[in-house]
């Protein structure tokens, strides 16, 4: 699958630097606050978790923290991120770090075993997203949970001012990587990232956008909800996926 660095013409070490450079940024209160009350309020306290395009682990360590005694699981196709990952401490969770192309290569899950997936700034640089979607729609388990964070797209001139003042890229750098990335960054609007969970079989539960480039969607397998949640609590109380 393409990368961001294919994409972006930078090396693995420069990606991996500026991931573990603006992580409090991304990963700042006000996403914390917002998963608190839409997404963590749903989770049971030793939840199966997965971040798919984990790059340098960070967000999942940070989930461990949280989650003391969890099981965590991060994919990602860049062996300098999955080592820097391995090399986090997780505390009491089970974390296991994973080289794995997500759009061609099946998760090593059984069906309906995983209460929460996490995915951010990736999937929209997949030529075709559906079949990612409708392989982590299969591991989730009923009731389950899906948060996608992604670009959205922008104006040509809002996108570069973004790079110049947010990323402080320097002119010649915003000018080179902004127009090499554009096409991918700005490939779909809010309303596409709605479609194609529904065309994949989500529900939307919430949304946001707490920086100008990104929104964050919420979803859960489509079905009755009264279904879901019997489900969702049978396999956490029981610890065991069910039968598919």
């Amino acid at each position: 699958m393409p990368t961001h660095q294919s994409l972006s013409g930078s090396s693995d070490e420069d990606l991996l630097r500026r991931m573990v450079e603006t992580h409090p940024e991304r990963y700042g209160p006000d996403f914390w606050a917002f998963f608190t009350a839409r997404v963590g309020a749903s989770l049971p306290p030793r939840p199966v978790m997965i971040d798919l395009g984990c790059g340098p682990g960070l967000l999942l360590r940070d989930l461990a923290e949280r989650y003391p005694g969890s099981t965590v699981h991060g994919y990602d196709v860049t062996p300098a991120m999955i080592a820097h990952a391995r090399g986090l401490s997780y505390g009491t969770a089970k974390a296991t770090l994973t080289l794995l192309d997500v759009a061609t290569q099946p998760l090593p899950h059984d069906g309906g075993s995983v209460h929460l997936v996490t995915m951010s700034s990736v999937l929209h640089v997949f030529d075709e997203p559906l079949g990612t979607l409708a392989e982590i729609r299969r591991v989730l388990a009923p009731g389950g949970l899906f948060v996608l964070q992604d670009w959205i797209r922008q104006p040509l001139e809002t996108y570069l001012a973004y790079r110049r003042d947010v990323l402080k890229e320097s002119p010649a750098e915003c000018v080179r990587r902004g127009f090499r990335l554009f096409p991918a960054h700005n490939k779909y609007t809010t309303d596409d990232w709605q479609w194609l969970l529904a065309e994949a079989g989500f529900r939307l539960l919430d949304q946001t956008q707490l920086r100008a480039s990104h929104r964050i969607f919420v979803v859960t397998p489509t079905g009755s909800p009264g279904q879901e949640r019997k489900a969702f609590m049978a396999v956490t109380s029981a610890g065991v996926p069910p039968k598919r």
